[in-house]
């Protein structure tokens, strides 16, 4: 077989990868209907391992669908906020070019794309920003659900850039001291200030992540729950359509049978007729030999 006819799961039909993009460009109401109605394509060209794969797509939420949408519309703006993320990300943590300058023209890029595309875009924008891999899934344009931020990338990401800067050594009491204080340490530990920032953000990390488990896993109880009402929803449809052309049926069954008791009653009175007609003649032919036994 070949790897396209692989990807499809047989030959004569679409790849599951053009179908699965296909269908997540559509808005979410139209995804069910249209994923469903290509499963029983499939299934009909016998491409039933394709036809699984399509029917295991997940919907996606109103958020991760406007994600999508945006991407396809606006994907040169998509892309720019993400080269500011990176831009930012650099400026941050690598100490290149202008801290300031960055997180401005970041923030700029970001409210213009959530503009485009709406508030509910914005949380997974800022996850793109802060990940590669949520990056690379954005554009991608297939989000089944809103993206998360994660890590102290994230929480960095939008924080005041004046809040992270060192502050500058005061003068010290003790000339001996000065020197060592005014020394640059730039392998050492962190001052103060800076580890009371971090474990204040170290705390607010470990508060997220115990917040998001939670919520994850509500997340999949919603979505299953969604699936299996799709599912349920699609085959009532189906029932709804067989109980229409079952009614279809029966009424034309009806109307053959009363055709047919129209026919029969005619037929009955046409005998009725036939029957008087002998009668009467018969009558005919017996007054006849009375007269002939007269005579």
């Amino acid at each position: 077989m070949s790897e396209s006819a692989a990807r499809s799961g047989g030959s004569g039909g679409p790849p599951v990868e053009e179908i699965a993009d296909r269908l997540y460009g559509l808005p979410p109401a139209e995804f069910t209907k249209s994923r469903n109605a290509a499963v029983d394509e499939l299934r009909e060209a016998g491409q039933r391992e394709a036809a699984q794969r399509v029917k295991a797509l997940a919907k996606p939420t109103v958020a991760a669908a406007a994600v999508n949408q945006l991407v396809r519309r606006h994907r040169a703006d998509v892309e720019r906020f993400l080269r500011a993320a990176t831009v930012l990300r650099d400026a941050q943590f690598a100490g290149k070019g202008d801290l300031a300058a960055a997180t401005r023209q970041e923030r700029e890029q970001l409210e213009r794309v959530v503009e485009l595309g709406g508030e509910a875009v914005r949380q997974t924008l800022l996850a793109a920003a802060a990940d590669e891999e949520a990056a690379r899934q954005v554009l991608e344009a297939r989000l089944v659900r809103d993206l998360e931020l994660r890590g102290f990338g994230t929480l960095l990401a939008h924080a005041d850039p004046t809040a992270l800067k060192r502050q500058e050594p005061t003068a010290p009491e003790r000339p001996g001291a000065a020197a060592v204080q005014a020394r640059p340490t730039p392998s050492g530990p962190a001052k103060p200030d800076d580890r009371a920032a971090l474990a204040r953000l170290e705390a607010a990390t470990a508060a997220l992540e115990s917040a998001r488990a939670g919520d994850q896993d509500a997340r999949s109880r919603r979505e299953r729950a969604d699936r299996e009402l799709d599912d349920a929803r699609a085959a009532a449809e189906k029932a709804r359509a067989a109980a229409d052309e079952a009614r279809r049926v029966a009424s034309e069954a009806r109307e053959a049978a009363d055709e047919a008791r129209r026919a029969a009653s005619e037929a009955q009175a046409a005998v009725d007729e036939a029957q008087a007609a002998v009668d009467e003649a018969r009558r005919e032919v017996e007054a006849a030999r009375a007269a002939v036994g007269e005579a």
